[in-house]
């Protein structure tokens, strides 16, 4: 036993002995050879150094000058390395400090610690003027404080405290990133995001959250002074998005744009400020299609499709297939316009609805119908109202223009098209329909549970007026209805400017009929149609195609009957030698007489033929 106390004894003075041997030339100009033979005796791996720096008043802590490391297949370089050893810790590292490394992770070896202990643990590692890069993307001036580091079984190892990184710059996918900042520390499954900041040209972003593999979720996500300023970097934004991970899923329980500008082809938007509500975007998922979204927003102005909506303000919902709007306003052209209410795919419950002062034409609204997902079969609008407003139809085919549009409705409600309940009256200052001058057209139709009642519909010409009401039962199967017409000086061109009738005439002519019959289908009607008409003819001519040919007054109105006809503006105008027509119908058998200088007549049982019989 004293012999082994003696082997013992000289062991540990030895062992003393080489420490303060070892000590003692760390001291002197040895000191970096000597570190170096050391380490590689007792490290895995070669670690060199240029220059070693310890005293003993910290006898526990070491500096390295350019330290270089090789292990299995990698090679890390840095300008200074410091280590220190906690003696409550030992054998593990207190803290490691690493200053001026260029790290190519393309070039790591898959696991580039694998030559160190699983079981070694740093307490907290200090990164700082660091350089990483790929061939896609490079960080510079890297600062990092990773507390807790286990190299465990992981090929990069795990950090197990508080992870806080500063990157200066992060230049990748076309995107310059500054002053990156990130704080978070582990959880359960993942990362809490403590916080998070970068700068991007002039825009402030910062974000809060959690992350775990598959899903990101941000509870807040704030977005200030962005400015996209032309179509190319609203393409290089759009590809470092298509960049995202489609494994992984993006949720923003809350986001804040602030001051947003944008100049691209599409778009264009000043001063747009917005926040939003659960947003979430998934693989292989639109990401437009938010069904628990909130978004309200304002702007100075958004200019889209070639119309500048000034002030837009609004309040939006997304409940699953369901859009609620709390309110949507903006000043558009001279006018100003408003909506609120419900939109599902095929039930639209509209609260309000407002325009005044447009002016419409369907160029102007095809870029807004092409967003809508298509007509519903269900509308409803509890107040509609109109006022000021214009529409414009350039066509030469058929031009239109409808000053002073006033339009005033009431709990409309519509199904497939048909007006079943609700009040509905309109009016304008004047028309010129296919070069037809109207003034002050006036429309008042009302409907209960699908039985609509034409209360007037009034036409001024620029001598006289027609005045139209009637009424018809949709709820019925056969669908009866009633129509009375009544109408002073009202111009014979109308019937073919407006319907293209066959009917080449000019000149004015007075009206007053009733009419009844059926609407179920077709054969309903032709079977159904009664009543009678009274005409009176006014300074009224036809058109004559070929002078040279006197035909018989019966055989024109039958080629015009026929269709065989031409605008009156394109052949000469005859006297029309008849001053009157009184017209019948009784049950689809239409009987006929014109009146004047000569006499025609004709019956048209329209069941049963497809062109009338005229004989004089």
């Amino acid at each position: 036993m004293r012999i082994l106390a003696k082997l013992i004894a000289s062991l540990i003075i030895l062992i003393v002995t080489a420490l303060f041997v070892v000590v003692v030339l760390l001291h002197t100009r040895y000191s970096t050879p000597v570190f170096n033979t050391v380490s590689q005796t007792l490290l895995p791996g070669k670690l060199t150094a240029a220059q070693v720096g310890y005293h003993w008043r910290s006898p526990l802590q070491l500096t390295l000058i350019q330290p270089d490391y090789q292990a299995s297949q990698t090679d890390w370089h840095a300008d200074k390395l410091q280590l220190y050893i906690d003696p409550a810790t030992f054998p593990h590292i207190a803290w490691l400090r690493i200053d001026g490394m260029d790290i190519d992770l393309d070039a790591l070896d898959a696991n580039p610690f694998q030559e160190l202990p699983q079981g070694l643990t740093i307490g907290r590692v200090l990164l700082s003027d660091v350089t990483l890069h790929t061939g896609h993307w490079q960080a510079t001036n890297v600062r990092a404080q990773l507390d807790n580091w286990q190299k465990g079984a992981q090929a990069y190892g795990t950090v197990k405290g508080r992870a806080q990184w500063e990157i200066g710059s992060l230049n990748g996918q076309g995107i310059a990133l500054t002053q990156l900042l990130l704080d978070a520390k582990p959880s359960d499954q993942g990362w809490n995001i403590l916080g998070a900041s970068m700068q991007w040209q002039r825009a402030a972003i910062s974000a809060q959250g959690h992350w775990q593999p598959g899903t990101l979720a941000l509870e807040q996500l704030t977005i200030s002074d962005a400015v996209i300023d032309s179509e190319q970097t609203r393409q290089t934004l759009a590809q470092a998005l298509a960049a995202w991970p489609h494994d992984t899923v993006l949720t923003v329980a809350r986001a804040d744009v602030r001051q947003l500008s944008a100049e691209t082809h599409p778009l264009s938007v000043n001063q747009l400020t917005f926040s939003a509500q659960n947003l979430r975007f998934a693989p292989d998922t639109p990401w437009w299609y938010q069904p628990a979204m909130r978004l309200s927003f304002n702007a100075d102005y958004l200019r889209w499709q070639g119309q500048t909506w000034e002030q837009p303000l609004g309040d939006i919902e997304w409940r699953d297939n369901t859009v609620i709007v709390n309110q949507l306003t903006s000043q558009l052209q001279e006018g100003f316009f408003a909506v609120s209410g419900q939109f599902a795919q095929n039930n639209w419950q509209i609260d309000r609805f407002q325009a005044n002062g447009l002016t419409l034409s369907r160029q102007e609204l095809a870029p807004i119908l092409a967003l809508l997902p298509g007509i519903p079969t269900q509308l409803s609008i509890t107040s509609l109202q109109l006022k000021h407003n214009e529409w414009l139809n350039l066509s030469p085919d058929f031009a239109t223009k409808i000053s002073g549009i006033d339009v005033d409705g009431q709990s409309l409600e519509i199904r497939d098209g048909e007006l079943v309940n609700g009040l509905i009256t309109a009016s304008a200052n004047h028309a010129s329909i296919n070069q037809q001058w109207l003034a002050e057209p006036y429309l008042r139709l009302e409907a209960h549970d699908r039985k609509l009642q034409l209360h007037q519909f009034l036409l001024g010409f620029p001598d006289g007026q027609l005045a139209l009401s009637g009424q018809i039962n949709l709820a019925a199967p056969s669908r009866p209805w009633s129509l009375a017409v009544d109408g002073l000086q009202i111009p014979l061109s109308i019937y073919h400017a407006w319907f293209e009738w066959p009917l080449p005439l000019d000149g004015f002519h007075d009206i007053e009929g009733q009419w009844s019959g059926l609407a179920g289908d077709a054969h309903s009607f032709k079977v159904g149609l009664n009543g009678q008409l009274a005409v009176t003819f006014l300074d009224s001519a036809a058109a004559q195609t070929d002078p040279s040919v006197d035909e018989p007054w019966s055989i024109r109105l039958a080629h015009w009957l026929k269709g065989e006809t031409v605008p009156p503006e394109e052949s000469r105008l005859v006297p029309l030698p008849f001053a009157s027509l009184t017209l019948n119908a009784d049950r689809g058998d239409i009987r006929a007489t014109l009146s004047g200088e000569q006499t025609l007549s004709l019956r048209w049982p329209i069941y049963q033929a497809t062109e009338p019989n005229v004989g004089e």
